[in-house]
């Protein structure tokens, strides 16, 4: 049995940096896993600059040709608001510093949020050495209302790096088609990426127990999902908690009082936060996990991680259509969809869903199995970030050729 390989700056490798946590850091690690993992399979070592954890110069191995340091970018979050916000203006420093230390040149660098501050650090470092640099949009930040955007400088600083900043690096990888799209018409080479995982190496579920159907959210809702319109729905189809059970992962049960749902079934269990494999394993544990967004500019320029995973799982989605959904999500096939996301609607559905025979849930989860393995498998997007990285690596050279800097 062959040593696993240590990280060597000698051979041809990418740099994912940015201001998260990593290897857990919830679904933003989990994607730049999933990128990594392809890039590895491309022939690129990875190594993954994470600014969320304290300061460590040596480099650690996380999986096959994906390796870890850390610059402790993150350390000003106790700091009182006025110097939190000067410190947060130099984000990027430390990951700059540490790339300059670094005894090789990267193909690439590929920055993960960041935004404005990371940009305007990594941009004119990634110039003087001639290497190109990559945003991975996987998000387009908005607030509930002008004034809430005019009261947020993070929110303005977002707005110029997706406006005016992005579009003048070297490259981007998009996780929806919209937000692809939008990059494409700026002239930046884009390629599609949703949130992949290794899909061999996740284990299926085997569903619900036959006595209730089993409904599953797990997440954070934030304003993205409806989490008081699953309830809603849930108490009106059953509110003696007879048919259905809901168990959901990340609220807590005091979470659940802002939805100001009364009397809601005891077969609603609300778990808190728990750590990604219990939650995964819940998710394996139901007939069908459910996501319910609105179609507004949050939703359709991201994409939902928990939808993927559920997948991976042999969990059938029910689901409104937001993001690319669409192209994967086959109603009855692999899931149920929601034409809107009101109450009423959802109600509907879920008593379509319990209308399902054990065949045609077992098909289901085959199916929804099989969308998995055939979309969101990390081994399928390695010929597209190969390709990006490839073309903007020459396109670099050339530039640099052309200038003589």
């Amino acid at each position: 049995m062959t040593e696993p390989r240590a990280f060597d700056p000698g051979q041809p490798f990418v740099v994912y940096v940015g201001p998260f946590s990593f290897p857990e850091g919830g679904a933003a690690a989990r994607r730049i896993l999933g990128n990594a993992q392809s890039l590895a399979k491309a022939g690129y070592q990875v190594l993954v600059l994470s600014g969320q954890q304290a300061a460590d110069d040596s480099i650690r191995r996380i999986a096959d040709g994906v390796y870890l340091a850390s610059t402790s970018e993150r350390n000003a979050e106790h700091l009182p608001n006025l110097l939190r916000l000067a410190r947060y203006v130099t984000m990027g420093s430390k990951s700059r510093e540490w790339l300059d230390r670094l005894p090789g040149r990267p193909s690439a660098v590929i920055l993960y949020s960041g935004y404005t501050p990371y940009i305007l650090q990594l941009r004119d470092w990634c110039r003087r050495a001639g290497v190109p640099l990559i945003f991975d949009a996987v998000e387009w930040y908005t607030a509930a209302s002008p004034i809430g955007f005019a009261a947020s400088p993070y929110l303005w600083q977002t707005e110029i790096a997706m406006r005016f900043l992005i579009p003048r690096l070297d490259g981007a990888i998009a996780i929806s088609r919209w937000l692809e799209d939008y990059y494409v018409r700026t002239g930046l080479p884009v390629v599609r990426v949703p949130p992949t995982l290794d899909v061999d190496a996740t284990p299926v579920g085997q569903g619900g127990d036959g006595e209730r159907l089993g409904l599953v959210y797990a997440g954070s809702p934030g304003r993205k999902d409806l989490l008081g319109v699953l309830l809603r729905a849930v108490t009106a189809v059953d509110p003696a908690g007879e048919r259905l059970r809901l168990d959901i992962y990340g609220p807590g049960p005091r979470d659940l009082d802002v939805y100001g749902v009364p009397d809601l079934p005891t077969s609603v269990t609300a778990h808190g936060s728990v750590p990604q494999r219990e939650a995964m394993a819940g998710v394996a544990a139901a007939d069908f996990s459910v996501l319910l967004r609105r179609p507004d500019k949050v939703a359709t320029a991201g994409f939902p991680t928990k939808f993927v995973e559920s997948l991976a799982v042999g969990t059938p989605v029910i689901a409104t259509l937001t993001s690319d959904l669409a192209d994967h999500l086959v109603d009855g096939r692999n899931g149920l969809i929601c034409d809107d996301a009101s109450p009423e609607t959802v109600a509907r559905v879920l008593e379509r869903a319990l209308t399902l025979t054990g065949p045609q849930q077992a098909a289901m989860r085959a199916a929804a199995r099989h969308t998995a393995e055939t979309g969101f498998d990390y081994r399928r997007h390695t010929d597209g970030l190969r390709r990006l990285v490839g073309s903007v690596t020459c396109a670099k050279d050339a530039s640099t050729k052309r200038t003589g800097t």
